[in-house]
């Protein structure tokens, strides 16, 4: 059996790559961690997760702690001190058997790595998860920049209640969406034969801004956003879950803020190019109708350095 699902295969089908990267996905998606990645996590002062809350919809949201708060003792483990996700979330509680989805990102030097897994064992001061897949990405369409992150010494968690929700049609959130250059989307897939939770990823997208755009839903006062997808590993992670289960959760960070924003919503892919909306480099779109939004006015992520957009995006 290989290492991507039924989903993920019918996306590389209609993209015609299936045939040639089931060898390449066999060869580098693993079941444990190479000594590389170990030590690339535990240097990491932050993290980004994807988490599903009591109903099963996929949440993104950073991990944010001093560094060293991330240690992986073997192999196929990470360990979390002070359930540092959980605290800052405001999202979902974690508990033994939860799957959860872990990407390390390093702004600065355009490396990332991810780990997708089950949670082993949680408690008030230790979240240990154990690795089901983990692979490395290349730096693609990530925006170098510098965060402070000594600003996460001491940092308070933020209450549930610190989090303000928003209409779908907030202007706040939609001139930030407009102006965003990054952002992360978690999403999952219930395959038969794994837990009822089923699996998880998430994912970083970037562009120039403008690369994100905000609409109206058909027939709805709701809004809905539409982003394009870019060439990358061809694994399609995020679209083959999007094809098995379309419900898909957002954070967009604003890096000057240090602000947040999460999206909760059910996406779908665009093959076509939609009219209301096209982008130079895209090869295909994913649709994202809006369900819920919150933000976070506690500045966490920001950065320190001017934003260096990575080339392959003067399309």
């Amino acid at each position: 059996m290989g290492v991507f699902h039924q989903g993920e295969l019918v996306v590389q089908a209609r993209a015609g790559v299936k045939e040639h990267i089931g060898p390449i996905g066999d060869k580098f998606i693993r079941d444990f961690m190479p000594d590389q990645h170990r030590d690339f996590f535990s240097q990491q002062a932050l993290l980004y997760a994807g988490l599903l809350d009591n109903e099963g919809h996929p949440w993104a949201s950073p991990i944010l702690g001093e560094q060293g708060f991330i240690s992986s003792p073997n192999a196929q483990t990470l360990s979390i001190e002070a359930r540092a996700l959980i605290e800052y979330s405001g999202l979902a509680s974690l508990s033994a058997g939860d799957s959860l989805a872990l990407l390390g990102l390093e702004l600065n030097t355009r490396r990332r790595n991810r780990a997708n897994g089950l949670i082993s064992y949680a408690s008030d001061q230790l979240l240990r998860f154990e690795v089901e897949q983990s692979f490395g990405n290349c730096p693609k369409y990530i925006q170098k920049r510098e965060l402070q992150l000594d600003a996460f010494a001491g940092l308070k968690a933020p209450r549930v209640t610190d989090f303000k929700k928003l209409a779908s049609n907030d202007l706040v959130l939609k001139q930030h969406l407009e102006q965003c250059d990054t952002f992360f989307i978690t999403s999952r897939a219930v395959i038969k034969g794994q837990a009822e939770s089923g699996g998880v990823d998430v994912s970083h997208r970037g562009g120039k801004p403008g690369f994100v755009a905000m609409l109206k839903q058909t027939n709805s006062s709701k809004q809905r956003l539409i982003f394009p997808d870019f060439s990358g590993n061809n694994f399609f992670n995020t679209l083959g879950n999007i094809v098995a289960d379309s419900r898909v959760g957002l954070y967009i960070p604003d890096f000057e803020t240090g602000c947040g924003f999460w999206i909760k919503g059910h996406a779908e892919i665009l093959w076509d190019e939609p009219k209301e909306f096209t982008y130079a480099g895209a090869q295909r779109y994913v649709q994202v109708n809006i369900e819920q939004c919150l933000r976070l006015d506690i500045a966490t992520l920001v950065q320190r350095s001017d934003v260096e957009y990575y080339p392959a995006l003067d399309f």
